[in-house]
């Protein structure tokens, strides 16, 4: 079976926004959600002795399918779920085409366990009315689900999606002829799930486009793995920029400025901090000049847990430019990404307060423009 890696629903609201518009409005949400989950906690709980420490303060585990504290999981919206082979499962199917073509576009041929999982998905839309799912791609060792919830659940979503799981492999162990399989050694997907939550239209719309993508940029990966260990060339908009890395992390739906400043407020950095939080807790993208010591923390703490970071560099990028230490590490395996102007040449010059609030608005400016926007030039 050969399907089209374009998403399928088209009841999610249109068009893309800039992530400046999507900042504002994602810090705002979590901050109600925080607050209305602070005002509905127990009496008890409110009158301890020592205060609950917030969250960015909290020491936090490697686990990329933690929740977010702050959000109510049976509440209406658009979540971007991702959930995983098991390692004992045969692949849910194989990527075709080539991803600089036009006349041989990417695309997936799925094979038996993604056919049964592409049925599980069609049933899902007909029983409960209480669910869509927008877009979805099944990919060799994952599945992407753009899940709509349409009203408030009497139970938490992770209910609803244990049982998708539980269907699909039940269908898999029937298909198989698998009397009393173990269900404590899952053979089909694999534990728990990944959760990315969508604030508003805008991150609708770059969850859809990143669904899409999905084969493309695994196919580029595999084909061309010489494009994310060297220097090259992009343009987003009317501005060039040279990279060094993953340039396909600017297509990460979740690119989040990592922009520490003394100026804000203390409900601007809480805020800004539950962003963070929640950027790395999805493993989306960090992006920063890291300059600033609190930069720099943040930075190695999105590093340990799994989240990728692009860096802005203040010198420039050169011809025989690597990056060093860990990041020429991160950028093999296709996690880091280094960004600057061309340079005429290698001399470093002493960074001015000005130069670095400039590489800031680089920064914000990159994160705030769709990445559908960006084209590699060479």
């Amino acid at each position: 079976m050969k399907m089209n890696t374009k998403p399928t629903g088209t009841s999610g609201p249109a068009g893309p926004a800039g992530t400046s518009a999507c900042v504002l409005s994602t810090v705002a949400r979590t901050q109600a959600a925080a607050d209305k989950a602070g005002r509905m906690q127990p009496a008890a709980d409110k009158a301890g002795s020592k205060p609950e420490a917030p969250s960015y303060l909290r020491t936090l585990q490697p686990h990329n399918n933690r929740r977010a504290a702050f959000h109510d999981y049976k509440a209406p919206g658009y979540y971007l779920i991702t959930i995983r082979k098991a390692t004992s499962a045969p692949p849910f199917s194989f990527l075709s085409g080539d991803p600089k073509s036009k006349d041989d576009p990417p695309c997936v041929i799925l094979q038996s366990g993604g056919c049964i999982i592409a049925e599980q998905i069609a049933a899902l839309c007909q029983s409960d009315s209480r669910f869509e799912i927008d877009a979805y791609v099944i990919m060799p060792d994952h599945v992407h689900l753009l899940w709509r919830v349409k009203e408030w659940l009497p139970r938490d979503m992770g209910h609803f999606i244990a049982g998708f799981k539980a269907k699909c492999a039940k269908s898999w162990h029937e298909a198989q002829g698998i009397v009393n399989p173990d269900y404590k050694h899952p053979d089909f997907f694999a534990e728990k799930f990944n959760d990315r939550i969508a604030f508003d239209a805008g991150m609708v719309a770059r969850f859809k486009a990143y669904i899409a993508d999905n084969p493309r940029r695994r196919l580029m990966v595999m084909k061309y793995p010489g494009l994310f260990s060297s220097r090259r060339d992009i343009r987003i908009l009317d501005r060039t920029f040279t990279v060094y890395g993953n340039f396909q992390l600017l297509r990460n739906p979740m690119v989040t400025p990592a922009i520490f400043s003394s100026r804000y407020t203390a409900a601007e950095l809480s805020r800004w901090h539950r962003l963070w939080d929640e950027t790395i807790r999805t493993e989306g993208v960090l992006i920063s000049p890291f300059i600033h010591p609190e930069e720099k923390k943040l930075m190695d703490r999105a590093i340990d847990e799994g989240a990728s970071i692009i860096r802005i560099i203040p010198e420039g990028i050169g011809d025989r430019y690597k990056p060093s230490g860990h990041e020429f590490d991160l950028a093999a395996e296709g996690r880091c990404l280094h960004i600057g102007s061309p340079r005429p040449s290698a001399h470093k010059e002493k960074l001015t307060r000005r130069e670095s609030l400039f590489l800031n608005d680089i920064a914000r400016w990159i994160a705030s423009n769709c990445a559908a926007l960006m084209s590699l030039l060479h």
